[in-house]
């Protein structure tokens, strides 16, 4: 055969292989990657046969190097396929954590490995004086690098050890953030300022790191509050308890703790101690727990001191404490006189429940009665706005009423001791005035005849409701429950006789 044709036929042999690749690396997924490598090992080869078939200066050398690079680039293949098939079709599909940069760190070696060949086969380089110079350098490079070594080893075996994953909340020594990024160098966390801080490996390595997100999200937190030492610790343990039991954030279970801490200067110290799943919350959670706590004590009465290390003395006359006193009966008084159901009673039956009335004060989102409980007190609310919910039969609960300043709620449960028809929900902070079954009980008995405009104001208000579903429902329940008039069971509530 001619050696024109032999040479057609090899370029026509070749570009149908090139062809070939680059059609196979497109359509098989693990070619995908080393698709660039692919058409660089095909145009060396391609090079490799034109010096073969034609003849010029420096023929041997080109035909050298271009060798070594091709083994060097087929070498390269391999192992990224390799790479493929054992982590996407191995690994994975058996959920085998193994990191990838083992990987890497192995192809990097093999990779020297057989350069290292190549020099010594193709090249003739005398690997020993090459060894002991590089030796030579290593040293001055290790010691200006090392650092960043430092980091590249720290970081392999943080790799090995997993000890966290991007998107695990963690604590680094004293900075604390969401992993959003690992590589051989750093870490980088962000803040809970939304910023950006980047962690050398070699510090890690070196310092405890606390995760709070494995091996599960849920987390204990400690906040400490002081209360007085009037207050006797199991009341202020009940109370504290029960305030931020359903707080926003705070987990249901395992339940919320109290203890008493320590005997303070000025305070005795309790630890609460909840649990919360959402770390990166943990501030706002915390905010809301110690504002719930600050609330159901300043409705229990219960101080919380500050330590004081200056005594100044003052004094209050009498006169100007009574005018005070005197100031919050009258705001009690016109509070009470707008609420419809205590119309038939005079001022001076007003100033009678004036004296038992008390205020409280909710902050958002807390309850201030539940459905079914029991209840003996009626609410008027002077600020603020609140929610007044009914639990459906599958558990959900819908919303019925929305209450401002200068509504009430309760009247039923204060003059009958009915349970609650309904869960009222703080919409925002409530000041509310609360009227407990003692004053009314003072005001009957000193006139049993205003039993029966009572309960005539009662049940006028119950018509007037009937049109809302909660009224409706409740009426029904009741009806239900107990087909007795209504003047009788306040009679029966308070221990009235006919």
């Amino acid at each position: 055969m001619p050696p024109i044709v032999l040479q057609l036929l090899q370029g026509a042999g070749l570009t149908v292989f090139i062809l070939a690749v680059l059609y196979f690396s497109k359509k098989l997924g693990v070619l995908k990657r080393v698709r660039g490598a692919l058409v660089i090992a095909t145009v060396l080869l391609a090079i490799l046969l034109v010096s073969r078939l034609v003849h010029f200066p420096g023929q041997e050398r080109v035909f050298t190097f271009d060798l070594g690079i091709l083994v060097l680039i087929g070498v390269y293949i391999v192992l990224q396929v390799l790479d493929e098939l054992i982590w996407e079709h191995v690994l994975k599909p058996k959920h085998i954590s193994v990191p990838r940069l083992l990987f890497d760190v192995f192809n990097f070696v093999v990779l020297v490995g057989v350069g290292l060949a190549l020099l010594k086969t193709l090249f003739d380089v005398n690997l020993t004086g090459f060894l002991v110079t590089s030796t030579v350098l290593s040293a001055i490079l290790g010691l200006s690098l090392q650092d960043l070594l430092t980091s590249l080893m720290a970081g392999i075996a943080l790799q090995i050890e997993s000890p966290f994953q991007v998107r695990d909340w963690i604590r680094v020594g004293d900075k604390e953030g969401e992993v959003t990024q690992m590589n051989w160098r750093s870490i980088t966390l962000r803040s809970r300022d939304n910023n950006n801080v980047i962690i050398p490996n070699s510090i890690i390595a070196k310092q405890d790191i606390s995760n709070f997100s494995r091996p599960q999200k849920l987390q204990l937190v400690h906040v400490t509050v002081g209360v007085s030492y009037a207050t006797p610790p199991g009341l202020v343990k009940g109370v504290i308890s029960r305030a931020i039991a359903d707080a926003d954030g705070v987990a249901p279970t395992p339940a919320v703790q109290v203890f008493v801490k320590r005997f303070a200067e000025s305070a005795v110290e309790y630890d609460l101690r909840f649990w919360i799943e959402d770390f990166e919350r943990l501030n706002a959670i915390s905010d809301s727990v110690q504002t719930r706590v600050w609330y159901a004590l300043d409705r229990a009465g219960m101080a919380i001191p500050f330590p004081q290390r200056d005594v100044h003395l003052r004094t209050i006359s009498e006169e100007r404490e009574e005018r005070e006193k005197a100031r919050g009966r009258e705001d009690v008084f016109r509070v009470l006189r707008q609420v419809t159901t205590f119309q038939s009673l005079s001022d001076s039956q007003i100033q009678i429940l004036t004296g038992t009335a008390r205020f409280e004060r909710y902050a958002t989102g807390e309850i201030l009665v539940r459905q079914g409980e029991e209840g003996r007190s009626l609410f008027v609310i002077r600020s603020g706005t609140v929610s007044v919910e009914r639990a459906g039969e599958a558990g959900s609960s819908q919303r019925m009423a929305t209450l401002r300043a200068g509504d009430f709620f309760g009247e039923m449960s204060l003059l009958t001791g009915e349970p609650r028809s309904a869960t009222v929900v703080s919409m925002s902070e409530v000041e509310v005035v609360v009227v407990d079954k003692s004053g009314v009980a003072a005001v009957l008995s000193q006139d049993q005849k205003l039993v029966k405009s009572l309960s005539d104001t009662l049940e006028r208000r119950s018509r007037q409701l009937a049109r809302t579903a909660l009224e409706q429902q409740r009426l029904a329940d009741v009806a239900a429950a107990e087909q007795v008039p209504l003047f009788l069971r306040i009679q029966r509530f308070f221990g009235i006789e006919n």
